[in-house]
């Protein structure tokens, strides 16, 4: 339900206590106080649910795992899904390994302020179309993000550069600008992820 669905009926309540004549809430219709509280409450959990999702807040990851894991337990099942992916999709392991300490530092629930999130950082509208549907779950987002890789190193025949600011910036900006954008962000991360690929 939308806030203007609730205000309108916030509407009709008011008017529905007018109209009876009555001073209070619940002396004209005991089911429709009781139904409304319902549904004001549950827009209100709504609302704080969104709120503690908002990109404005990019620092309180919400997110948790679902029980406490080892640094070693964690690592190496990252580890495990990287080899995974870069066997599947026929990547150096090292490359993915480099966008995902330029990205993410490693950190699954990380969030930016533009909202990509994970640890290859996914952009909501980026994951649905590689069909991911949480990308806070390594497994998901690692599979995901080497994909989208993968498809910008065979679009730009095999230049991992060109491949890497397509990553940042969209291939649409690297189509527009015939090679690495001229932004000083996409500029730096492309240097960035190559000096740790080559090192």
């Amino acid at each position: 339900m939308e806030i203007r669905d609730l205000q309108q009926m916030m509407q009709y309540e008011a008017m529905s206590v007018l109209s009876s004549g009555s001073s209070g809430f619940s002396s004209h219709s005991p089911m429709i106080d009781l139904a409304f509280r319902e549904l004001l409450q549950e827009q209100i959990n709504k609302a704080n649910e969104l709120q503690a999702y908002s990109p404005l807040t990019p620092q309180k990851h919400t997110y948790t795992p679902v029980r406490s894991i080892t640094a070693t337990e964690s690592d190496s099942n990252i580890d495990s899904l990287i080899r995974d992916a870069a066997a599947k999709y026929q990547i150096d392991e090292k490359l993915i390994r480099s966008v995902i300490q330029a990205e993410s530092n490693f950190n699954p629930y990380a969030k930016s302020n533009a909202g990509a999130q994970g640890l290859m950082q996914l952009m909501p509208a980026t994951a649905r179309a590689l069909g991911v549907s949480n990308p806070f779950d390594p497994a998901q987002n690692i599979n995901g993000g080497v994909s989208y890789l993968s498809q910008m190193i065979r679009r730009y025949n095999g230049n991992t550069e060109l491949a890497l600011a397509a990553y940042n910036a969209g291939p649409g900006n690297v189509d527009k600008y015939q090679g690495v954008p001229p932004f000083r962000e996409t500029q730096n991360y492309v240097k960035k992820v190559m000096a740790n690929y080559l090192a």
